[in-house]
Order: C-alpha cells, then sequence, then structure tokens
C-alpha cells in the first residue's frame, strides 16, 4: 500500500515538473518551433552597443514587442558597427494592437510592407544604475524613408539613428575644443616669449625722460603762470615715475623664468587636461552609462 502511494506521489511530482518546464518554455519562447513564424530585422549601430544583451528588449513607441536574438561579429577588423538581429513576436504584437483599422500591423501581427521603409531603430537607456540598453523602433514620415530596403544576412535592414548619449557627444565636440584649447597654448607661450619686455621698458622708460625734459623746459618757460601749473607738473612727474615703475614691474612679470609665466603655463596645460578629461568621460559614459552612477569599471569586469 505504502509502495503504491509513493509511486502515486512521484508521478504526480514528475508531472507536475514537466507541467511546469512546458509552461516556462512556452511563455518565455523557448521553444523555437514556436517562433519559426516570427518577424525579424537587421539593425546597424554606428555607435558603442555595451549594454545591449541577446534577450534585451524591442519595443515599439515604448511597448514591448520583441527582443534582441543575435549579433553578427567579424564583418570589421578594426573596431566597427555591429549587425543586430532582432525577433518581433507575433503574440505580443496580437495583444496590444487594434484590429480595426490599424496602420502599422498585418492581421497576423507582421509588420505592413509599406511601413518597414519608414522604420528607425535607436539604442535607449533602460537603466542608468545597471546600463542596460535596449531597441526603440518608431517610423519616420514618407519623405524620411528608404527608398529601398536593403536585405542584410537574409532579412530586411532597418534605418538606425544615433542615440542620446551618441548625440550628445558629437554636438559638444570635447576633441575639438581640447585641440583649439592646446593649439591656445603654443600660440599664447609663442608670444610672451616674442615679447620683448627689456626692450619695451627701455623704449618706455626713454619716452618718459623725454616727456619730462619737455616738462621741465615748459615749466621754465611758464614760471608766471604761477603755482597751478608748477603743481600740474609736479603731478605729471610724479605719474611718469609711477609709469616706469609699472613698466619695470611688468617686465619683472612677463621675463621667461618669473613666476607668473609659469604658473600661466600649468594653468594653460591644466585647461588642456581638463578638456581631455571631459573628452574621455564623455565616451565612457556613452560606451557604459552606468559608469556615471557606479565608477569606472575595472579590468577583470
Amino acid at each position: 500500500m505504502n509502495k503504491q502511494i509513493n509511486r502515486l506521489l512521484v508521478g504526480i511530482f514528475c508531472f507536475g515538473a514537466i507541467a511546469i518546464l512546458l509552461g516556462f518554455a512556452f511563455f518565455t519562447g523557448s521553444l523555437s518551433f514556436l517562433r519559426e513564424n516570427n518577424e525579424r530585422f537587421v539593425l546597424v549601430f554606428n555607435e558603442n552597443v555595451y549594454g545591449l544583451h541577446e534577450g534585451s528588449k524591442v519595443t515599439f513607441n515604448g511597448v514591448r514587442i520583441g527582443r534582441v536574438e543575435r549579433f553578427f561579429l567579424g564583418e570589421a577588423l578594426k573596431e566597427g558597427p555591429v549587425p543586430v538581429q532582432i525577433e518581433i513576436n507575433r503574440k505580443l504584437v496580437s495583444r496590444h494592437m487594434v484590429e480595426i483599422g490599424n496602420e502599422i500591423f498585418e492581421p497576423n501581427g507582421d509588420f505592413k510592407k509599406s511601413i518597414i521603409p519608414r522604420l528607425v531603430g535607436q539604442l535607449s537607456q533602460e537603466s542608468f544604475v545597471t546600463g542596460i540598453l535596449y531597441i526603440n523602433l518608431n517610423t519616420v514620415s514618407t519623405e524620411f524613408a528608404q527608398q529601398d530596403v536593403r536585405i542584410l544576412h537574409g532579412f530586411c535592414e532597418i534605418h538606425t539613428k544615433d542615440s542620446m548619449f551618441a548625440e550628445l557627444s558629437e554636438s559638444i565636440n570635447l576633441e575639438k575644443l581640447s585641440k583649439q584649447i592646446s593649439e591656445l597654448i603654443i600660440v599664447a607661450t609663442q608670444r610672451l616669449n616674442d615679447l620683448d619686455m627689456k626692450k619695451v621698458s627701455s623704449e618706455f622708460t626713454t619716452t618718459s625722460e623725454s616727456f619730462r625734459s619737455v616738462l621741465l623746459a615748459l615749466k621754465e618757460s611758464y614760471v608766471p603762470l604761477g603755482e597751478s601749473l608748477t603743481g600740474t607738473s609736479e603731478q605729471t612727474q610724479k605719474t611718469l615715475l609711477n609709469l616706469n615703475k609699472l613698466a619695470a614691474d611688468l617686465e619683472l612679470l612677463f621675463k621667461p623664468g618669473s613666476e607668473f609665466r609659469f604658473e600661466l603655463d600649468d594653468t594653460l596645460r591644466d585647461v588642456s587636461g581638463m578638456a581631455k578629461s571631459l573628452k574621455n568621460l564623455a565616451d565612457l559614459i556613452e560606451r557604459s552609462p552606468q559608469a556615471f552612477i557606479i565608477g569606472k569599471p575595472t579590468a577583470e569586469e
């Protein structure tokens, strides 16, 4: 009696396990024969696809309709775009599409042939914390549609556009900014080296002395004018003496070995380094957006 009960329990357990396994396979779409009739497309993104994985979701205007099925590696010897194959799940499409007057999908869940040239794919960020990417599809107006739909790896190719991070990196163009700052440093250093402050100071002193001589001559010639002109002349002489002192200070400040010249060159180098660091940061965030939250990944990761 006990053996019969044990066999019954084992049978129920095995039946339940098989039912759960089949149910899991059915709902996750793991049974290939259930997906043979699903529509497939290929997209080529001209940017880093780090964060996009096999099984990542594919949406149409934000509504999930499929998944990333595979990648095509090995076409480019150098770093280049990687074609991505996506699968459109008819069951998901049928669940959400309207049955009457649908301008995008056929009754069986496929895209209408007239819509395919207007489809555009874009990488979108699912979470800044995890860095997971997904592909969002939408449509463009007829004037921007593909003239001829190309067949790539046996499937229709959908055009793509840059992601938000790629557009941001391109619009800022930190590489160009860094290059311009470096050129500014070179030109500024060259101009400072070409500036002969000793000669400028000497010429300025000579001019000042000549002007003082003129004032002294005027003072002697126009003594009858009174103390007002004498006071003005003395004040002018004091001003010229101050200008001479200023010229000497400028010569000391801008001479090649001065602390100011050293600090200026050092500051310009720091600005150039900062621009390069910002460019590297933008590239890192574009490749790995989650690094903005969790930091730069290590070599082991």
